[in-house]
């Protein structure tokens, strides 16, 4: 085993022990004392563990909750996303995409653009997609909170956005919400389609999901026949694993 495995192995052996000696750790991993004693010596100069009851036992500090600082919700929504969409790749050869909202933007959060052949676009993990503008956005939009909805609305108006922008925005919100998915056809990236649903949690979007085509493989009738039916069973697979 690689130092780097025997030390996070002693970090979750600690963690399900409690106050624990190096014995009580060896006994539980299988390390040598000797390894387990460098380890726990590496994590006390660190201050993620000290030594207590006569400095014979060890436990976690609080500084061990800095190691998940950086990890946020969104993080377990892709988590959970990602087997769906592998999944869906199996079974539908163009590209999947999960985005969630920050701000006025969809951030993408899993895609299978790098598993896939049939890729129309420069869409990454980590891209930033305008939520009045894009299919992922409008899906998103026409189930969140409505004060949710509304908010984005009126910062995009303060903006200063254009009234037609504006008008033409909702209308493409209000199609979504009727339909129960979003679509754009044309735009970015040229002579592509996209169809993007909800996820759901609770009655309130909290991301969505979409595939995109090319316009001429594929009619739109067609597609939204084929893929619509898979991408609303995906959503909902999401939406159940987050719940749960």
């Amino acid at each position: 085993m690689a130092i780097d495995g025997r030390l996070l192995t002693v970090i979750k052996s600690i963690n399900e022990l409690g106050i624990c000696t190096v014995v009580d750790i060896h006994r539980v991993t299988g390390i040598s004392r000797p390894a387990v004693h460098r380890i726990v010596n590496s994590l006390c100069s660190f201050g993620y563990t000290e030594r207590v009851d006569g400095k014979s036992a060890i436990r976690l500090t609080s500084e061990i909750l800095s190691l998940s600082a950086g990890y946020k919700p969104e993080n377990r929504m892709a988590e959970k996303a990602a087997p769906v969409l592998s999944r869906l790749q199996n079974r539908i050869r163009w590209p999947f995409t999960f985005a969630t909202p920050r701000d006025d933007m969809m951030i993408v959060q899993e895609t299978t653009r790098d598993s896939n052949p049939f890729v129309f676009d420069s869409g990454r993990t980590g891209m930033h997609l305008p939520m009045l503008s894009t299919a992922m956005g409008c899906a998103y939009l026409a189930f969140c909170a409505e004060e949710d909805r509304e908010a984005i609305l009126e910062d995009a108006r303060r903006r200063g956005a254009r009234d037609e922008f504006m008008v033409a925005a909702r209308h493409r919100i209000a199609q979504a919400a009727e339909r129960g998915f979003a679509l754009r056809t044309g735009g970015e990236p040229e002579r592509t389609s996209t169809i993007a649903v909800p996820v759901v949690i609770y009655s309130t979007a909290v991301a969505s999901l979409c595939t995109t085509f090319p316009t001429s493989a594929v009619p739109l009738d067609e597609a939204c026949s084929k893929y619509l039916p898979e991408l609303h069973d995906a959503a909902k697979s999401i939406a159940a694993s987050l719940e749960n």
